[in-house]
């Protein structure tokens, strides 16, 4: 638009022409406001033909032959979107470009260079931009297919963490609840035979569960097999395949004691980012007893209601760390610490 604009005012015969071909511009202008990623937007065919309109007069007049982009953009911007016969309909723009150019011999007589300025000059014209358009066009359908891959990535990523869950679960379960429906019969056969050896079957079946209750209580916490190396890169794999960037800086390790909360707490955020933001790219900061991840794409306003990350803030403070968030400046920053090893070893010796 500005280009356009620069060469129609160059070139312009008059200040009236410059005028007219001004209130041309408004249709495209109009057109750019509503443009969205696919589709066309109402109002478009009004908008040609008062473009057509504008170029047909300052043609007819005498005008800048410039002026055919106030028809040329919009037309282009339209054509190039048609579903079928798309070249069809960009070969008759640039013929009525240069048809609506020739009533310039209604006031003007017929030369080789009249001829030439709004017969040539507006097919060319016009043609540059339905090629220049057609690239726009077809990068920008490069870069929606890339945020539509994205976003079907981070879709995956969550479904195989819940596969992955639920895989888990049904190695906790699966087995176990195997175990107690062959004792339990066991102990039904016996009960009046041996009610010794049933009440043996019996306790055997309590242990069990209450076994069974502990392991999946650990895998709901996310704290089975849970370390903050390995949840680093399964949180740095999954944010890549979906198109995030990331940044690790480890300042000091993280000792097996201190990791299962900050790691837990690293998985529920990596999750959070996939499922609820536009990030591009996320900083991970680890530190003994602290762990910072902040990545972009955060709205504004104030903060969600907290699901997981709200349960994970509870079992921070019971153990004497802390969890703090923020959304700042387009930025979501999550901030996890947790008291030192030695710390909590004499806290429960004292409440012993």
């Amino acid at each position: 638009m500005p280009i356009g604009i620069l060469a129609v005012v160059v070139t312009s015969t008059s200040w009236w022409d410059g005028i007219l071909v001004a209130l041309g511009l408004l249709a495209p202008l109009l057109l750019l406001r509503q443009w969205a990623p696919d589709g066309i937007p109402d109002g478009s065919i009004l908008g040609v033909t008062l473009a057509a309109a504008s170029w047909a007069v300052s043609a007819a007049l005498g005008g800048s032959p410039l002026g055919v982009f106030a028809l040329s953009l919009p037309g282009a911007m339209i054509l190039i979107r048609l579903p079928r016969h798309r070249l069809v309909a960009i070969i008759g723009l640039i013929a009525a470009s240069a048809a609506l150019g020739a009533l310039v011999f209604i006031t003007q007589p017929f030369t080789l260079l009249t001829a030439a300025n709004y017969l040539l000059i507006p097919a060319a014209t016009t043609l540059f931009i339905c090629i220049v358009m057609a690239l726009v066009e077809r990068y920008s359908d490069i870069l929606l297919t890339l945020e539509r891959a994205k976003h079907t990535e981070a879709e995956l990523a969550v479904a195989r963490e819940r596969i992955r869950f639920a895989s888990d679960l049904h190695d906790i379960q699966g087995h176990t609840l195997h175990v107690i429906k062959l004792k339990t019969a066991l102990a039904k056969q016996v009960t009046d035979s041996d009610p010794i050896a049933a009440k043996q079957e019996l306790d055997e079946v309590q242990r069990l569960i209450a076994d069974t209750i502990a392991r999946t209580q650990d895998l709901v916490h996310a704290q089975r097999r849970l370390n903050v190396a390995a949840e680093v890169e399964n949180a740095k794999n999954l944010l890549e395949a979906a198109g995030i960037a990331v940044t690790i800086t480890t300042i000091n390790p993280v000792g097996d004691s201190e990791g299962a909360l900050l790691a837990q707490v690293l998985r529920e955020t990596t999750t959070n980012i996939l499922r609820h933001s536009n990030s591009t790219r996320t900083t991970i900061t680890i530190d003994a007893h602290r762990i910072e991840i902040i990545n972009d794409g955060a709205g504004t306003g104030p903060l969600p209601p907290l699901g997981g990350l709200g349960t994970l803030r509870r079992r921070l403070e019971e153990s004497g760390g802390t969890l703090g968030l923020a959304r700042e400046s387009g930025n979501f920053r999550t901030g996890a610490t947790v008291p030192a090893a030695k710390t909590v070893a004499s806290t429960r010796r004292r409440d012993r």
